[in-house]
Formats: structure tokens, sequence, C-alpha cells
């Protein structure tokens, strides 16, 4: 082998070996915002949280917490808000 080669080759070799140091790490998972106070949402003050009163004052969320309604009745009980884990929001294509 030409000797040129063989550095050149081992050259090549360690610089492949070390390259993932060099490498950005990994970015975390987006996490989802926190959800705002129940009585933020309650928009006439009734007490109750409907879809929506969620729709009109904060649309992006109301997406993202439509699943907590439990028993389907387009109203969040204190008891579904708190319990609501937010689904995150789709990832951006790009």
């Amino acid at each position: 082998m030409n000797p040129r080669l063989a550095v050149f080759a081992a050259v090549a070799a360690f610089a492949l070996s070390v390259l993932p140091a060099f490498a950005a790490p990994p970015k975390p998972a987006p996490q989802p915002a926190a959800l705002p106070s129940y009585e933020s949402l309650d928009s006439n003050g009734d007490g109750v949280v409907t879809l929506p009163e969620v729709t009109v004052r904060a649309p992006e969320l109301a997406k993202r917490i439509v699943h907590c309604d439990a028993d389907r009745d387009r109203r969040l009980s204190r008891e579904e808000y708190a319990a609501c884990k937010p689904a995150p929001p789709p990832p951006h294509a790009g």
C-alpha cells in the first residue's frame, strides 16, 4: 500500500471516529405549555368552563385539551381540568 494513502486513510478514520463528539447534542422534546388557571378560562364567571369558552379565550389550547372532557358534555369540571395533561402540539413539518 502506498504510504501516503495509508496515512490519509488513518487520518480519515480518526476524523470520522471523533466527529460524533463535535456533533450538536440532540434537542430535548418540546414540553407543552402549562395550562392556565381554571378561573381564567371561565369567561362568563359562572364557575363552569365550557369548551366554547376555551375556544374563544385560547383557541390553540382548545385543540390540545378537547380530549380532557371525559364525559363528552362539552364542559370541563374542575376534576377533568386538574387531571388534564395537554396533548403535545403536532410536530412542525420542515
